[in-house]
């Protein structure tokens, strides 16, 4: 099984900042700003496989399920690092791996499952060939 903490297995990265707002009572990055992060990641990542998914045509990524764990402490300020990698390739959906990273820390991970979806009708679609194709670059290293 890939480690999602080691940078090394992912080939797509994206940054955001840890924000003020982004902290609990205790000065610590919160739980929600996890999901932030992630989503962040996951958004340049769907632009970079298939350019222009992510625009509201109706044709894009819907997510169905993210799973966090919280792994580490973050603080404010700071620059994180949002690896991306895909570990599942399926009819109509991907499964992606994340590592947050503050530095060489590993702050976070999340898993999740997005689906090619034909948004008003509500319905999975099949992955289109050129994005089968192009996920092939995208797929985490051992």
């Amino acid at each position: 099984m890939t480690d999602p903490t080691d940078r090394s297995i992912y080939p797509h990265w994206a940054q955001d900042h840890v924000r003020f707002q982004d902290l609990d009572r205790l000065g610590h990055v919160n739980n929600i700003a996890f999901c932030v992060y992630s989503e962040t990641g996951r958004v340049k990542f769907a632009e970079d496989l298939c350019p222009g998914s992510t625009d509201g045509s109706g044709i894009g990524w819907t997510i169905v399920r993210l799973e966090v764990d919280f792994r580490q402490q973050g603080h404010y300020p700071a620059t994180v690092d949002i690896g991306t990698a895909i570990t599942r390739l399926g009819t109509s959906s991907v499964t992606l791996v994340q590592g947050i990273f503050l530095g060489d820390r590993c702050i976070g991970t999340t898993s999740s499952v997005v689906v090619w979806t034909d948004v008003q009708a509500g319905k999975a679609l099949p992955l289109p060939d050129d994005i089968r194709a192009a996920a092939q670059g995208f797929m985490a290293r051992p």
